[in-house]
């Protein structure tokens, strides 16, 4: 009888750890987030906040909207109902949609936020991601609340990853287009307050064109793609002379070519402009893919458009157009400026240190016989040993005495437009 028992409280207590294992198991909320919880899944959602939008899109919770802000535009989404706009939504009417959770950003206003938290509804206010890092965290604090603190968290981390997979895709598509083994030269430029401006250091949008596999006219340096402080956008642009140009909007286009200096780019003369509206080139979820398709399309008419569409789509009305298709990268141009270096009696070699070590650092980069990422970064502004070997395979590939050694001739060739590429 004692045996009897002893089993049933062994089988009691071996159940009751199991239960309490896939309890613990199943804990998905609450979910703290900085300064927020959430006591239980969302199942109405408001989104006012364009950027939250897009990765919700990416990551298929589309389900969950019950309401967004009229700047939320992407076609994905245009079936759910529109509650007034970021800064001064409608609080009537998202109570009665029975919203659970609002996303927003820094425009809400004050007021509206504290109403919509009077009603029992929850805020989270999420800021703009400028880096990639931020993007990742943005991915992984939107899963978080909505789907929970391990799924949630999970699902966050697996689409942020699939979409740098989806962009990676699509460069390696590209890579082997140009066969002049040089690399375009593009820029995205946009108008505030009349004046001309670039996208900022280290912005989503500036990464985005990096999968174009083109040359950034404004990454030059370690860890910056800002341009030298005594160098206005304008100037470098001129300096630049890039292959393409992305832009906002019309009035942007109009203003370059007003300029007696912009006016006599090459990229203006054929047409090779493209109109990019700057909110999508911060829209890192579902959008991503088709901003940067687009500009690949431009690029290299006829990889997923035709070279007809491809002029329709960014050519100004009734002005007679070049193709993009019969242009070529310019053969043997000096793209030293770009990169702020002056070629003028250099040379550089093992020890060598400075700015001008960085700049050769980063043209190797660009070239594809130096890796830089995140993690690891051989644009250091000294000359090493690895930096020894990138200059040696770049010689080898260019017809050049392998020294290792930066000399007047081995800078020449590697600053020129035809410069060959690793691979």
């Amino acid at each position: 009888m004692k045996k009897l028992v002893s089993v049933l409280l062994a089988a009691a207590v071996a159940l009751s750890s199991a239960l309490m294992m896939t309890g613990c198991e199943e804990q998905e909320y609450p979910v703290s987030i900085a300064n927020y919880t959430i006591e239980k899944e969302p199942e109405n959602v408001v989104v006012l906040d364009p950027i939250t939008a897009d990765i919700m899109a990416y990551m298929d919770f589309e389900r969950k909207f019950a309401g967004r802000s009229k700047a939320v535009t992407q076609p994905e989404l245009k079936a759910a109902p529109v509650v007034g706009t970021e800064e001064n939504p409608d609080i009537d009417q998202i109570v009665k949609m029975k919203t659970d959770l609002v996303f927003c950003n820094d425009k809400i206003n004050e007021d509206a936020q504290k109403k919509l938290e009077s009603k029992g509804i929850q805020v989270i206010k999420l800021q703009k991601p400028e880096t990639t890092a931020e993007v990742k965290t943005n991915y992984e604090t939107i899963g978080k609340a909505l789907a929970g603190t391990k799924k949630g968290s999970a699902a966050g981390k697996e689409a942020y990853n699939k979409l740098v997979q989806d962009l990676d895709k699509q460069k390696r598509e590209i890579e082997d287009l140009n066969k002049t083994g040089a690399l375009y030269t593009v820029c995205y430029l946009y108008i505030d307050g009349q004046k001309l401006n670039k996208l900022s250091s280290g912005s989503f949008g500036n990464i985005l064109m990096g999968y174009t596999n083109c040359v950034n006219i404004f990454s030059v340096g370690t860890n910056s793609t800002s341009v030298s402080p005594s160098n206005d956008t304008a100037k470098v642009v001129a300096s630049a002379n890039p292959d393409f140009i992305i832009y906002d909007k019309k009035e942007t286009l109009e203003q370059l070519k007003s300029s007696k200096t912009l006016s006599k780019l090459n990229a203006l003369k054929t047409e090779r402009t493209l109109e990019i509206p700057l909110a999508d080139m911060s829209l890192p979820g579902i959008t991503a893919g088709k901003t940067l398709k687009k500009m690949i399309d431009f690029i290299y008419p006829g990889h997923g458009a035709t070279p007809d569409e491809a002029v329709k789509a960014t050519s100004p009305k009734n002005e007679k157009t070049t193709k993009p298709q019969e242009t070529t990268a310019p053969k043997g141009e000096d793209v030293s400026a770009q990169y702020n270096i002056s070629l003028t009696d250099l040379t550089l070699a093992v020890n060598s240190e400075g700015e001008s070590v960085s700049a050769l650092q980063q043209r190797l980069v660009d070239l594809g016989y130096l890796t830089q990422s995140e993690e690891d970064s051989n644009v250091t502004g000294y000359y090493g040993e690895a930096t020894v070997d990138a200059v040696k395979a770049f010689q080898k590939k260019n017809g050049i005495k392998e020294t290792g050694d930066a000399d007047a001739a081995t800078l020449k060739a590697l600053f020129l437009s035809t410069a060959k590429k690793a691979n």
